[in-house]
């Protein structure tokens, strides 16, 4: 016999039993109705909470079909972003090979602690910590970097530390460029003690507020693309040449760690004669 049979029979039959006991007695009527109330009022409750639980699960897996699309979408991104890149690097290479040009290996960066930085003072500078035996006085004009950005670079060593003229110290100065139009200029520590200069830069140069201001590599010391900082104001000085207000990248007030670069860099004796800058 089919369920719907069944389901039928059982109706007819209940509904058999209530009209018998109605034209016998009422009150044992209700109380028949009553026993059979319960269970169907509980069959539709648990019906509603499974259609509802059914309804929650469809809902989040459309959400996390959407979320999943979306992550395929910016894998996409990323694995063509890769791909130019490494086309990039190939087609330097294959341009190179005749000229006999090597490019420079990456430089080492050592791990160190930051134990102390003065960034009020008209000195303004940081103390670190390296690993036992590799403080050593050539280190002197290594530059140094954070995970955000340039920090400064080394002017001192000895024993296990080693002494850093911070970007903002108004003696630093480094060749930086404006990351959208490649123009270069120098940035020079200023008075005030979380903001910097970008010298040089002509009225005739597009500079807007936001720009990113990187190093350019011209200076003898500090490797190209490391970030310095963002314009925050651009003025027309009376010189012919824009003042530039920039913000740093780095945090002074939350180092706890920094890098110095292995990096050699320009000797002294080539850079008799050469301007200032970085030095």
């Amino acid at each position: 016999m089919s369920e719907r049979r069944v389901a039928i029979l059982f109706a007819v039959t209940v509904t058999f039993l209530l009209a018998s006991l109605t034209a016998q007695s009422p009150e044992r009527s209700a109380d028949v109705a009553l026993w059979v109330e319960a269970p169907a009022k509980r069959l539709v409750a648990a019906a509603a909470d499974v259609a509802g639980g059914v309804r929650d699960g469809w809902r989040t897996r459309a959400r996390l079909e959407r979320e999943n699309e979306e992550l395929r979408s910016r894998l996409r991104q990323l694995e063509a972003a890769h791909a130019t890149a490494l086309g990039a690097e190939l087609e330097v290479d294959l341009l190179s090979a005749p000229f006999g040009y090597a490019r420079p290996p990456d430089a080492e960066l050592l791990l160190a602690d930051v134990v102390y930085v003065d960034y009020h003072s008209w000195r303004r500078t940081a103390i670190l910590r390296l690993p036992r035996g590799n403080a050593r006085a050539e280190w002197a004009r290594r530059p140094v970097t954070t995970v955000d950005g340039l920090l400064g670079r080394v002017v001192s060593a000895g024993g296990d530390y080693a002494r850093v003229l911070l970007v903002t110290d108004r003696d630093s100065s480094v060749g930086a460029m404006i990351e959208r139009t490649r123009r270069q200029g120098i940035v020079r520590g200023t008075e005030a003690a979380g903001v910097l200069s970008l010298a040089y830069v002509p009225v005739q140069v597009d500079v807007q507020p936001g720009d990113r201001v990187v190093t350019a590599g011209i200076d003898g010391v500090f490797p190209r693309g490391i970030p310095i900082g963002t314009v925050t104001s651009v003025e027309s000085g009376d010189d012919h040449f824009h003042e530039i207000k920039v913000a740093p990248r780095v945090d002074l007030g939350s180092l706890s760690h920094a890098f110095v670069w292995r990096r050699d860099p320009v000797p002294e004796a080539v850079m008799d004669g050469a301007d200032a800058v970085g030095r």
